[in-house]
């Protein structure tokens, strides 16, 4: 197995650890989530796995809630890009 393969199979073997902690946090960590799987998607057999665990979004206190916090909209672009919905016509 080359370096550049085992450097991917780390990140598939993390990545959804890092979902679980990053999704809804009010932090950097959903942003460095995000960069994170696009960089891994450039080196395509990319393997991201939907979550059930992962609840819906919600405020903390007075702060509120950020769009890019949730993360569950990784799951719809990796099924988009690699399973792309076909036209009934097609």
């Amino acid at each position: 197995m080359s370096d550049i393969e085992e450097l991917k199979r780390a990140f598939d073997d993390i990545v959804w650890m890092a979902i679980r902690y990053a999704h809804n946090r009010h932090t950097y960590a959903p942003t460095m989530v995000r960069n994170a799987c696009k960089v891994r998607d450039k080196f395509g057999d990319f393997s991201l796995k939907e979550d059930d665990t992962l609840s819906d979004p919600c405020t903390y206190g007075d702060q509120p809630y950020l769009k890019d916090d949730d993360l569950r909209d990784l799951f719809i672009k990796y099924k988009e890009l690699h399973f792309p919905r076909r036209r009934l016509n097609e």
